[in-house]
């Protein structure tokens, strides 16, 4: 035991398509598709690889929900 704290694990705040896919339950060909069609949640891309923000992902849901609220589905 040297006292030292506890080594933090750092967890990237960035997703790949394959997980975003599997978070939202739709395929990586329909991300791809919303990508080019500008539709689906917000994206960034780091080395041309698209990558997506957890919390923006979560925000562009909720505006979904509000959407469908407003239009009475």
């Amino acid at each position: 035991m040297s006292g030292d704290p506890p080594a933090q694990v750092l967890i990237s705040p960035l997703m790949y398509s394959r997980e975003l896919a599997q978070y939202l339950k739709v395929s990586e060909s329909t991300l791809s598709r919303w990508r080019s069609e500008r539709k689906g949640p917000p994206f960034i891309r780091l080395g041309g690889i698209a990558r997506y923000r957890l919390e923006a992902v979560d925000s562009w849901l909720a505006g979904l929900e509000r959407a469908d609220e407003r239009a009475g589905a």
